[in-house]
């Protein structure tokens, strides 16, 4: 019996891993906006990628932006820029992972 069971979650473990690949969501933007340099930012020379989870509604109509990471000087940029963002339509509502690159010329 516990061979089996041994067996058994590894085999489960995988077939919950498939369903998640399955259902995951990567939906295409069809309307970026270009973020906002912040004026403070580009003086004191702060560059970087903000990383932001991004709700998208059925309609591709961002809902909501959520930071996971980046200099806090170039987030509320990069989330005002995200807002305005457009996705093809889905079947239901899905949560994105998108990257904001900050680079000043050089």
């Amino acid at each position: 019996m516990t061979n089996n069971r041994i067996f058994l979650f590894p085999v489960m473990c995988f077939c919950l891993f498939a369903v998640a690949l399955v259902h995951a969501d990567n939906r295409k933007s069809v309307k970026t906006v270009a973020p906002v340099y912040p004026a403070i930012a580009a003086k004191m020379r702060v560059e970087g990628t903000v990383k932001l989870d991004a709700t998208i509604d059925q309609d591709g109509t961002v809902l909501d932006v959520k930071v996971v990471s980046g200099h806090a000087l170039l987030v509320t940029a990069a989330v005002d820029a995200v807002k305005k963002w457009k996705y093809e339509t889905g079947a239901a509502k899905s949560i994105q992972t998108v990257a904001v690159e900050f680079a000043l010329p050089h």
